[in-house]
């Protein structure tokens, strides 16, 4: 065999290396999606078997998130003069203020319209300060209790120095309670985040989902960190909701969105009447 047949051979066998080897550089993305596939499938059904049910369509699409801030002030007792038509009080070591209407506050109609005639109250900065930041959140109201929570450009906040919560009886509005943190700040440029499926995947996979259960809703929020020179810094939070199936409580769980770790400290039930 001469020089040139032997050059020829070795072109053809690095040439047929490099298209296999590219053909597989290439099929690689398709081989661990279907792997991702078949594991998400594999802890659906070991779920399913537990008892426990996951709504079908969770995103496995990751998001950004921001570390955030907020500057530790009293800024509700600043406002009590103002608060012309309830009685209200304020708690320095609370960082928290109560409102009792002076005149009653009858509301009527279906849920909606209540909802209509609480936005009107807390909204009116004679009545509630800073009314207006807060959102409704139905995951953690029950019965007369109507529970919202702190609103930011950045998403909702989850705390429990950023609540309002409006009591009720007889339909009529008896009391509320209302901490506030104050303008919300990014410290950071935005970072990746896991998906609400890998928060519930983290979840199952820890333990912290009871057999007999069900995911009813995975939503994205922003939760307490720790408190660094006079400011509180939050973390984005996926926020899921898990039913028990036969005393129908339903407790709410944390999962860091940066880490996936459970934040065991942020459970709490919700029980509904």
């Amino acid at each position: 065999m001469d020089r040139r047949r032997i050059e020829w051979l070795f072109f053809i066998v690095f040439l047929l290396i490099d298209l296999y080897l590219g053909i597989e550089i290439w099929r690689s993305p398709i081989k661990l999606s279907n792997t991702t596939g078949t594991t998400a499938i594999s802890i659906r059904a070991e779920m399913r078997a537990d008892g426990i049910d996951v709504p079908l369509h969770i995103s496995h699409k990751q998001q950004s998130g921001y570390y955030l801030a907020a500057k530790n002030s009293d800024y509700l007792s600043r406002k009590t003069s103002s608060l012309t038509k309830v009685s209200a009080h304020y708690a320095k070591a609370e960082n928290a203020l109560t409102g009792t209407p002076k005149s009653p506050q009858l509301l009527n109609g279906n849920h909606k319209k209540i909802l209509e005639q609480l936005d009107d109250f807390k909204n009116d900065p004679t009545c509630v300060p800073y009314g207006k930041k807060f959102k409704y959140d139905p995951s953690t109201s029950s019965g007369n209790t109507y529970c919202y929570v702190q609103n930011s450009d950045y998403g909702q906040i989850y705390d429990n120095n950023a609540q309002l919560t409006i009591n009720l009886r007889d339909n009529r509005i008896v009391d509320y309670k209302i901490t506030y943190m104050g303008p919300i700040n990014a410290v950071r440029e935005p970072q990746l985040i896991i998906s609400a499926w890998h928060a519930v995947k983290a979840m199952y996979t820890d333990s912290e989902i009871a057999n007999n259960s069900r995911v009813i809703k995975v939503s994205l929020g922003y939760s307490k960190l720790t408190e660094v020179r006079g400011n509180t810094i939050l973390l984005p939070t996926w926020l899921i909701l898990v039913e028990n199936k036969t005393t129908k409580n339903i407790m709410i769980k944390r999962v860091n969105a940066f880490t996936a770790q459970i934040l065991q400290s942020s459970s709490y039930n919700v029980r509904k009447n």
